[in-house]
């Protein structure tokens, strides 16, 4: 029987930031039935839920691709791991940050200009610990 694509790349996305969270020194569990996350990563005692998405490419331009987020109500998740197939690399966003839809650049700093690299939101700044930070953030505020 064959497989539905865009669930293959949904699973392989998972595996992908599963390996990147324990590359990262975190323990991670698996969800079993219907939840809102895909895994809980366990960071120095703390427990986060995590839902994973394979990032789209935005259009015609190779460098932007974007996470669909609407089906997500505050409180459902902690935290955004998008995994870009093009690029093999991941990032993450805080459930306070995402909103309904999320844009990120692969782009570095150097191959924009010096407007475009200030509201960018460029994927190398969106590191687990930053986001782990502004949840942290979050909570306390």
């Amino acid at each position: 029987m064959a497989r539905n694509e865009g669930h293959v790349q949904g699973e392989l996305a998972e595996f992908e930031v599963a390996a990147d969270l324990v590359e990262q020194g975190c323990r991670v569990s698996y969800t079993h039935g219907e939840y809102k996350y895909d895994l809980v990563a366990d960071s120095e005692d703390d427990l986060h839920r995590v839902q994973v998405k394979k990032a789209n490419q935005d259009g015609d331009k190779p460098w932007k691709y974007r996470l669909f987020t609407d089906r997500y109500e505050d409180g459902d998740v902690d935290l955004f791991a998008g995994y870009v197939f093009e690029e093999d690399a991941v990032f993450y966003v805080s459930d306070e940050e995402v909103g309904s839809e999320f844009r990120i650049n692969t782009r570095s700093k150097d191959e924009m200009n010096e407007v475009n690299a200030e509201r960018a939101k460029l994927m190398d700044d969106y590191t687990l610990d930053r986001a782990l930070s502004a949840l942290t953030d979050s909570e306390t505020s």
